[in-house]
């Protein structure tokens, strides 16, 4: 696996029980991660790589618990959950991946929905999160730009 794989298309996988979740949607700890490989990578051999998700943290983690309600209005886009997941890729590569899972309004699914994401070795997703924590100015219903 490369150092820096930023926005890779994840493969979706056949099982349908990692697309769609009924219910609550639980930890993805221990399940695995295929990620399909870009097609100009695949162009010049390079293969799909397989990973494990190790450990993870969720933005706000009772809303995998909430129940499923009913829509709003026509604007209500549903639930999401945001996570940082740490994915082990063989014996000593991980990397850390952004995502979201997503439960329409009025349905009781959670839909994997950040099949384009970022992920990265840990140096690059903690230089992205530290310079968008230093800009205070965002974290209010005013944002200032700095």
């Amino acid at each position: 696996m490369q150092n820096n794989i930023n926005n890779v298309q994840q493969k979706k996988e056949t099982d349908m029980s990692f697309a769609k979740i009924k219910g609550n949607l639980t930890s993805r700890i221990g399940r695995p991660v295929n990620f399909k490989t870009p097609k100009y990578v695949r162009a010049r051999g390079g293969t799909p790589i397989s990973g494990t998700i190790v450990d993870e943290v969720r933005a706000t983690p009772e809303i995998n618990t909430s129940p499923a309600r009913k829509l709003k209005n026509n604007d209500d886009w549903g639930d999401y959950s945001f996570c940082a997941q740490l994915i082990k890729w063989g014996e000593n590569n991980h990397s850390i991946r952004l995502a979201y899972w997503r439960r329409r309004a009025g349905e009781d699914w959670w839909e994997f929905a950040a099949q384009m994401t970022v992920n990265s070795d840990w140096r690059e997703i903690e230089a992205l999160l530290k310079r968008t924590l230093a800009k205070t100015g965002w974290f209010s219903d005013s944002p200032i730009i700095q």
